[in-house]
């Protein structure tokens, strides 16, 4: 059986968590550690957005100050998304692994139906989203929201939303490809954070109210964070027959997110310039 590392992190500011996964990467990459599954929070909330995304059309950047939510750019394609009452995970593997190996959308579902047997386990039968049209067709007039509705093999629950996936591939073939699973959804304030200047506001939660879910009315009831990373943790190791054995990060790993930090994540002006296409980061939805 082949073994992973895992982190299971506390709680971390937006920019902190967006570094750690890029020097997780980075690690994994350049074979300084083994495949990783990482498990993560936010403190305080915050909405991150995907890295092509434009800044003012995908937040409501004074009503994130005033709420005190962070606001950043994740190094993932996707649109924009708010980490509140959630389990984030991501999964960092490195060039030539079978699974990095897959085309990008055959890869997404091997990853996506690992997390559908982790949720199984957790009491929630899950789906994977086959959408009839095209990921993002005639959605970035509403607020490039990521919860508006699944992309292709992305989980639902009862035709629900439940985790919003998104990747990035190097040209080295390393795949970091992370995402939310929420917990607790609140429509009304996550239309609120995403819908720039309060356009659209009222229908982006109309919208999301519909066809967004979470843990909470999937089950019932509002499972710890600790019980839902335990399922997936084991679902994730069935699913994809790893051992994942928990470790920390390295020194190097973490002199590099704190570099990652000064360098892009906590930096305002790095977060609102919108990158050119100098990444090829596969379409979806994150974390």
């Amino acid at each position: 059986m082949e073994r992973w590392r895992l982190l299971v992190d506390g709680p971390g500011r937006a920019s902190w968590n967006m570094a750690v996964d890029e020097a997780v990467l980075e690690s994994v990459e350049h074979e300084a550690a083994p495949p990783t599954v990482r498990f993560y929070r936010w403190a305080p909330p915050a909405v991150s957005l995907g890295y092509f995304q434009e800044w003012q059309r995908a937040v409501n950047e004074n009503a994130c100050r005033q709420a005190g939510v962070d606001v950043v750019r994740r190094p993932t394609g996707g649109r924009a998304v708010f980490h509140h009452v959630e389990v984030t995970y991501a999964v960092m593997l490195p060039p030539g692994h079978p699974v990095a190996g897959l085309a990008v959308m055959d890869g997404y579902r091997r990853i996506s139906e690992a997390l559908r047997e982790g949720l199984r386990l957790l009491g929630v039968e899950a789906d994977l989203a086959r959408p009839a049209a095209p990921a993002g067709q005639g959605r970035e007039a509403l607020a490039g929201a990521c919860f508006d509705s699944a992309s292709r093999y992305e989980l639902e629950w009862r035709g629900r939303k439940l985790v919003g996936s998104a990747q990035v591939r190097r040209a080295s073939g390393a795949v970091l490809q992370h995402g939310s699973i929420p917990i607790r959804l609140d429509p009304g304030l996550t239309a609120h954070l995403l819908a720039p200047g309060g356009r659209g506001e009222r229908f982006l939660a109309l919208l999301l109210g519909q066809r967004a879910g979470d843990l909470s009315r999937a089950l019932g009831r509002e499972p710890g964070w600790d019980e839902v990373v335990r399922a997936l943790v084991e679902g994730l190791g069935v699913a994809l027959r790893v051992d994942l054995e928990q470790q920390d990060l390295t020194p190097g790993e973490r002199a590099r997110a704190g570099s990652l930090v000064a360098e892009r994540y906590g930096n305002p002006e790095w977060n609102r310039l919108r990158p050119s296409s100098r990444v090829r980061a596969a379409a979806g939805d994150v974390s």
